[in-house]
């Protein structure tokens, strides 16, 4: 899928080019309008789509496991989402909460569309998407939520979807470098990588809009790379559509390195699946990206896949690009 652009890719590319400029034709400007040169000095952009659902703010709010209508209705809303992305050749992390995946193993048995499999193993399972444990720690630790998506059926992820990095005096940087333990379960968990540093609530956290990995030196010093430092974070950037739009500016304008590594999220929240023109949105901001994808300028991969294409294509080497 997704790990199958980038920098091969877009060498081809250019090789190819570069052999229709050798040959000529008749039409040459027609050709060289709609093939242009990509340079391997280029630094793509690593895009990770990712989306959360929450667990319930009050005994008010509809909760997964406690409305089976519901849950349902936002079964069907990510399986839709999913396929859509899947068609696009994107990649996808979906990071759940308890909530949601106890609406599964309370209501999810199957359905013919997904093979009978629940929500959690079809995009693991049918589609090669990513899941993860996120959660808020009010009742649930993140070792709970990895024990109920091992319950589920899919591999626990030791990926931590989302957490309060800043300010310092409530950083959970140095939390995870501990094995957790479950409050509501008789289990373990280990993070082994971090993705989406953030304050509490996402109030002026422009700060920590970067784009690259890194490993945080400590909960003072989140924004300072230490070797020694036992978990890389994946930074997000700005993660929205503006975010990308700005990334790729600077990828025009020759900002970024080509030997470091560049990412960017687009965030989803669960909710923003029910709204009726959501799906469509998205696939037309994927579609109006084409050019970029198919010149490897960009790159859809999932979060774990990114890990690995940092050791193996950039040695683990840290790169902090901060918004601007």
């Amino acid at each position: 899928m997704a790990g199958e652009h980038g920098l091969s890719g877009f060498l081809r590319i250019l090789a190819l080019t570069q052999l229709v400029l050798l040959l000529g034709t008749s039409t040459s400007c027609a050709s060289s309008a709609s093939s242009p040169t990509v340079s391997p000095s280029v630094a793509p952009i690593h895009v990770s789509i990712v989306c959360h659902n929450e667990e319930p703010r009050n005994a008010a709010a509809p909760a997964y496991a406690e409305d089976q209508a519901y849950f349902l209705r936002n079964r069907e809303a990510t399986i839709e989402f999913a396929r859509m992305l899947h068609d696009q050749d994107v990649m996808f992390n979906f990071q759940s909460d308890w909530d949601f995946v106890k609406g599964e193993l309370k209501y999810d048995r199957g359905s013919h569309s997904t093979g009978d499999k629940n929500v959690l193993r079809y995009l693991v399972q049918n589609l090669g998407f990513e899941v993860d444990p996120h959660a808020h720690e009010k009742r649930y630790t993140y070792a709970d939520v990895a024990f109920l998506h091992g319950e589920a059926g899919v591999p626990v992820s030791h990926l931590a979807g989302g957490f309060v990095a800043y300010p310092p005096s409530d950083s959970k940087l140095e939390y995870f470098r501990q094995e957790l333990c479950g409050q509501q379960h008789d289990c373990t968990w280990s993070a082994e990588a971090l993705w989406g540093g953030s304050t509490s609530g996402h109030v002026n956290e422009e700060e920590l809009w970067i784009s690259g990995i890194w490993k945080p030196m400590d909960n003072t010093h989140f924004l300072e790379h230490d070797d020694d430092a036992p978990l890389p974070h994946i930074g997000g950037y700005r993660s929205n559509w503006d975010g990308l739009a700005n990334l790729l500016e600077h990828q025009r304008n020759g900002d970024l390195e080509a030997a470091r590594i560049y990412t960017q999220t687009i965030f989803v929240r669960q909710a923003d699946m029910l709204r009726p023109q959501f799906l469509q949105e998205f696939k037309t901001e994927i579609q109006s990206l084409q050019n970029e994808t198919s010149q490897g300028l960009i790159r859809w991969v999932g979060l774990n896949e990114l890990l690995a294409i940092w050791e193996d294509e950039y040695a683990g080497n840290p790169n902090m690009y901060a918004y601007r």
